[in-house]
């Protein structure tokens, strides 16, 4: 531990005086307060009476938070490789990297937890100010809620983080998810590269790592069987039971084979109702023909409406089958990362790759208005907005 305690004990340091620019003294200054009980807090309070109130309101002008996003994305790409790779020197250049991530969201926490010290001595923050101090606080707590529950993708991290956790003070490190999170579930990490023989007694107490285990399983050994010819045909004609239809729809629902095959079917009708439409070679006899009803067991048309569309991405929201679901697809041959959130605070819903992008099944579609979450990530450009549905 002593290296890291050596590095902020050298921030505390810089606090006397050093020329520094505003956010690196909050920084500091957050870092001391919330690892008080090791370093003191000796320099704290003279560096904050430094700071006037149009530095604060200049520094808060020129945040960037959604940066973060980013760069937490990044880190979790970097601890991925540390745990596939092959160790060595390369291994090291990902952790270093990955942890310097990690410790961007720490500082953040650091310069809000100096702000708050602030306001204390100087009054809290007014007008344009205050906004600018709420919107700041709004796009962390929307960061955390996408990536906390993905916390295992740092795992690999897992010494470095029990280090960087064990510096702070008790009644901070729950709070910094980024260090505690999933701390004590190295063992998962064994899984990720090969099959193991039986259980840790970790990996068998712990539910969110039984949860990990499940997700992989059905990823590694998904059900071999699908919709057969007979079904398929039986479909068509509108000939399933309800049980057989569910067990359809469910299944449809996860694979993309079936579910293209199912899709198929409903162009084959389309173009026949629009074929015999155009009987007759007259507007007249397209349009008076009355609509067919839809065969027992067939999947209802969707609806689509557009959510949002951006150089990168476009976002629907599909009503079908009585469901409503949003699909978040890329354009151009993007690749990007959605997250879509029900409740504040909760587990993002589990999307559900497709040929058209990433789907998220927002529920039944009872008529009723609901709000959600969506967070979307598609090359440089990024996207937070609620919706309803």
């Amino acid at each position: 531990m002593s290296e890291a305690l050596s590095r902020y004990q050298e921030r505390r340091h810089q606090l006397v005086g050093s020329s520094q620019s505003v956010g690196g003294t909050l920084e500091r200054v957050g870092d001391v307060l919330r690892r008080s009980v090791r370093l003191g807090l000796e320099g704290v309070e003279p560096a904050l009476r430094a700071l006037s109130r149009p530095q604060l309101e200049a520094w808060l002008s020129g945040l960037k938070p959604g940066e973060l996003r980013s760069t937490l994305l990044r880190a979790a790409e970097e601890a991925i490789e540390v745990a596939l790779g092959e160790g060595g020197e390369e291994a090291e250049l990902w952790r270093t990297s990955a942890m310097e991530g990690l410790n961007a969201r720490d500082r953040a926490a650091s310069a809000v937890r100096a702000l708050r010290e602030w306001e204390g001595l100087h009054g809290e923050l007014q007008g344009e100010a205050a906004q600018l101090k709420a919107g700041f606080l709004q796009a962390l707590g929307n960061i955390d809620t996408a990536l906390i529950p993905r916390a295992r993708w740092f795992i690999p991290l897992n010494a470095y983080r029990r280090e960087e956790r064990d510096l702070l003070d008790p009644g901070e490190r729950d709070r910094a998810w980024w260090f505690s999170a999933r701390v004590h579930c190295d063992d998962l990490v064994v899984t990720w590269t090969a099959p193991v023989a039986s259980l840790s007694p970790h990996l068998k107490s712990c539910a969110e790592c039984r949860e990990d285990l499940e997700e992989a399983a059905a990823v590694d050994s998904p059900p071999a069987h699908h919709l057969s010819a007979d079904e398929l045909w039986r479909f068509d004609m509108g000939m399933l039971s309800p049980e057989e239809r569910a067990r359809v729809d469910a299944h449809s629902s996860k694979c993309t084979e079936c579910a293209q095959a199912l899709s198929a079917l409903e162009d084959g009708d389309e173009a026949i109702d629009e074929a015999l439409g155009q009987e007759g070679g007259t507007a007249a006899a397209r349009t008076s023909r009355a609509p067919s009803a839809l065969r027992p067991g067939a999947r209802h048309p969707e609806q689509r409406e557009v959510l949002e569309e951006r150089r990168e991405f476009r976002v629907f929201l599909v009503r079908e089958r009585q469901r409503v679901r949003l699909l978040v697809s890329p354009l151009e041959g993007r690749t990007l990362t959605a997250a879509v959130f029900l409740t504040p605070g909760k587990p993002s819903l589990k999307p559900i790759p497709g040929p058209e992008g990433l789907s998220f099944e927002l529920g039944d579609d009872t008529g009723g208005r609901r709000s959600a979450h969506l967070s979307v990530q598609a090359g440089a450009e990024k996207l937070e907005r609620d919706f309803s549905f």
